[in-house]
């Protein structure tokens, strides 16, 4: 069984950096972990919804903004593959490759899901320093 496990995460993205996390607590407080993280998927799941109602009306200066704003946020919480899958609808619309960003954009609310439940699951495990 813990071999299933392993070649499963090897096919699934990286959802969380640890590392962030740690640096997060290292520079703050791990009392102040759960809070944040909490505003963090509130905010984010509505820049997700945003991001797919800009992605139906083709509204590529909202995609662009909103997944920018995303990807920091993402990426300042340790959400690497949000983060990253963010970034790339965004460089694609500053290029004009309007096809390539609504194509990783129908990706981006199933990779938010899994990672705002990657992170959930974290936030239950709690923090010390």
């Amino acid at each position: 069984m813990h071999n299933i496990q392993n070649s499963k995460a090897l096919n699934e993205p990286k959802y969380i950096d640890e590392e962030i996390i740690q640096q997060i607590i290292r520079d703050t407080d791990a009392s102040i972990m759960p809070e944040l993280i909490q505003f963090y998927i509130i905010e984010s799941k509505e820049r997700v919804d945003t991001i797919s109602k800009a992605e139906k009306e083709k509204d590529f200066h909202t995609l662009e903004f909103e997944t920018h704003t995303l990807g920091s946020s993402a990426l300042t919480l340790g959400n690497i593959a949000l983060s990253a899958i963010s970034r790339e609808i965004e460089l694609h619309c500053m290029q004009q490759q309007f096809d390539e960003a609504l194509e990783k954009s129908a990706l981006l609310p199933d990779i938010a899901r899994k990672s705002f439940s990657a992170l959930e699951t974290r936030n239950a495990q709690g923090f010390t320093k």
